[in-house]
């Protein structure tokens, strides 16, 4: 994505996920892993920056980036600390390439293929496709672990607590369901799972640095 020299800061929120990224800023170019997010950081990219890269579905990533989810929660990191040289390889082929087509098709072929999904992290799917409105009892039986093992797996796996990480997907699922369908914040609440509409709000307002009343707004 490009930005304007007027553009503002733009705002990205939690949403669970982990992401590669290749940066090019005035001929200085890098790789970074941006760990899950337990709140929101705001970014402004130099004018005619370019950002392009992998986002990673909750505990889909910690075996491909080579490190426990929980080490890299609320951390951006250079991608040589965790692949060496491979890093510095595929960073060579990045640079090389002028078209964000290209770049992604180098992204493409540096990744691992795509391995079947261990108890646990269908586990964690299921979650996602819940949008975080389940019991962590049933997860766990789901994974064929103990409660607490499922903790210990999913906080290794998206680096976030189960408890944590349904917050944010429920809040995702409640901010994408207010941006394409506005209503009234007590209906969308409820609907969304919430107790109710001060619990929406607090949730928002820590989640997201905003409240939900006024503009609507987008976020990756």
């Amino acid at each position: 994505m490009r930005q304007e020299e007027s553009d503002p800061a733009h705002r990205v929120l939690p949403d669970g996920c982990a992401d590669l990224l290749f940066g090019r800023d005035s001929g200085n170019s890098g790789l970074q892993v941006v760990g899950p997010m337990t709140r929101y950081r705001d970014f402004k990219l130099a004018p005619e920056a370019v950002l392009i890269g992998v986002r990673f579905h909750p505990g889909m990533w910690s075996a491909e980036l080579k490190t426990p989810g929980d080490q890299i929660t609320d951390e951006m990191l250079p991608l040589d600390l965790l692949w060496g040289a491979r890093a510095g390889e595929m960073q060579r082929q990045l640079e090389d390439v002028d078209t964000p087509e290209a770049a992604a098709r180098v992204l493409d072929r540096n990744l691992p293929e795509t391995r079947s999904l261990t108890p646990a992290q269908r586990a964690i799917a299921a979650m996602r496709e819940q949008h975080g409105c389940c019991s962590v009892v049933e997860l766990a039986d789901q994974a064929g672990l103990s409660e607490r093992q499922f903790r210990r797996v999913c906080l290794a796996e998206t680096g976030l607590s189960p408890k944590f990480l349904a917050r944010v997907l429920r809040f995702r699922h409640a901010m994408a369901q207010m941006n394409a369908h506005p209503c009234a914040l007590a209906h969308l609440a409820l609907d969304c799972g919430y107790y109710d509409q001060a619990h929406f709000i607090n949730e928002f307002r820590e989640l997201s640095g905003r409240t939900p009343g006024g503009r609507f707004f987008q976020s990756p």
